[in-house]
């Protein structure tokens, strides 16, 4: 066998060095990058899956925190005695997980405090029940969310004139007051295709004004001037009117069942019984204004649900429900309890407003050997004008 020139050892070992340099290379910096255009499928979810369960979440921060102003000044000694009555106005709300007295150098505290429920949404209905009560002759609790105050302190300093909203034509919504012979409309449904049928019943034949297959899921109500047609849905409700009976105003209130106009069609009732919602977030009786659409208030409906749970005053000022031994006034358009409390009466059954007055006539029982009376009720005074035995 022939022997290997010198030449060519010497170029097999330069070659071997070579490639033992670019394996040492290699090792010291590998490289991971991803190649040009490479799109990774791989979603943060399924890498990181049980630490992204634990990113803290909205609600995990201060959205359940109040802060009350125009709360008495006091000393160490009158501290447990005031957060008694602090704790015992805004417990009724929901519970309190914790509370804080700011107090200065000399020890009293500053007239403003924190409170912190246990989740947001008695922190709304805090600010929503509790803001304007009046503790005593000398100080009203003004109430809001902690975190109102970011937007408070983003409001700039120089007044800009809002811009005017575009104008939405509704129509004439009392036409049907022009008619020349006076003749009323009314309106029927047809169950097979839920047809829903608007005629004008005139003389000597009646004259159909509107047919719509499924304008309604449910049924049509009237509103107390005519004014409006109102047709349930299973998100809600809508109001229409006009000649044409276009779409007037949509109400959000899923499983609506039962409605409520007040006698000057300013504001809405809604009523859904049946809610299927177990966290308890969906609320079953709102008020509302027609006009806006706005949500004025909500209700737990409680006591005798009997409908309408309220009862309105003849101009829309007032209005009215019992519970057991109780009559409650709330005043528009505040919609809050007239007073701030309610009326206990004992054995009361039922209550009817005056037609042309703001005067509630209600009738208790009889108990025992005392007569059943009906007693009249003048608001907002609560004088007692007269009673029948």
């Amino acid at each position: 066998m022939a022997k290997k020139k010198d030449s060519d050892k010497a170029s097999q070992n330069s070659d071997s060095n070579k490639q033992e340099k670019n394996e040492t290379n290699d090792d010291d910096e590998p490289n991971f990058s991803d190649p040009e255009g490479y799109v990774d499928s791989i979603t943060d979810e399924e890498l990181l899956g049980d630490i992204l369960k634990q990113k803290p979440k909205e609600t995990d921060g201060v959205e359940s925190v109040v802060v009350v102003d125009g709360v008495p000044q006091v000393g160490p000694e009158r501290l447990e005695k005031l957060s008694s009555v602090i704790s015992k106005i805004f417990r009724k709300v929901g519970p309190i997980v914790n509370e804080y007295y700011p107090k200065n150098e000399n020890g009293l505290t500053k007239g403003y405090i924190f409170l912190e429920y246990s989740n947001p949404n008695d922190a709304l209905e805090a600010v929503k029940l509790v803001n304007n009560h009046k503790l005593d002759k000398h100080h009203t609790f003004l109430v809001n969310l902690f975190t109102d105050f970011n937007k408070y302190e983003a409001i700039p300093d120089e007044w800009e004139a809002p811009e005017p909203q575009p104008y939405k034509e509704q129509g004439n919504l009392h036409y049907h007051l022009l008619e020349p012979d006076a003749f009323d409309q009314y309106c029927l449904i047809i169950a097979k295709d839920s047809t829903v049928q608007i005629w004008l019943n005139s003389s000597p034949e009646p004259i159909k004004l509107e047919d719509r297959v499924r304008w309604s899921e449910a049924y049509v109500n009237w509103s107390p001037l005519g004014s409006y047609i109102a047709t349930y849905h299973k998100k809600g409700l809508a109001l229409w009117g006009g000649p044409t009976f276009q779409q007037i105003m949509r109400f959000t209130h899923i499983g609506v069942q039962f409605i409520d106009f007040s006698p000057l069609e300013k504001y809405l009732v809604t009523y859904s019984p049946q809610v299927d919602d177990p966290q308890g977030d969906q609320k079953k009786l709102i008020i509302w204004d027609v006009r806006t659409g706005l949500e004025k208030r909500d209700f737990s409906p409680g006591g005798l649900n009997i409908w309408p749970i309220f009862r309105w005053s003849h101009d829309d000022k007032y209005f009215a429900r019992i519970s057991t031994d109780m009559l409650s006034v709330y005043e528009t358009p505040s919609f809050g309890l007239l007073d701030k409390k309610s009326i206990k009466i004992t054995g009361i059954r039922d209550f009817s407003w005056s037609p042309t007055d703001n005067v509630l006539a209600y009738w208790v029982a009889e108990d025992k050997d005392v007569p059943a009376r009906v007693t009249l009720l003048e608001i907002p005074s609560y004088v007692h004008s007269a009673w029948l035995g």
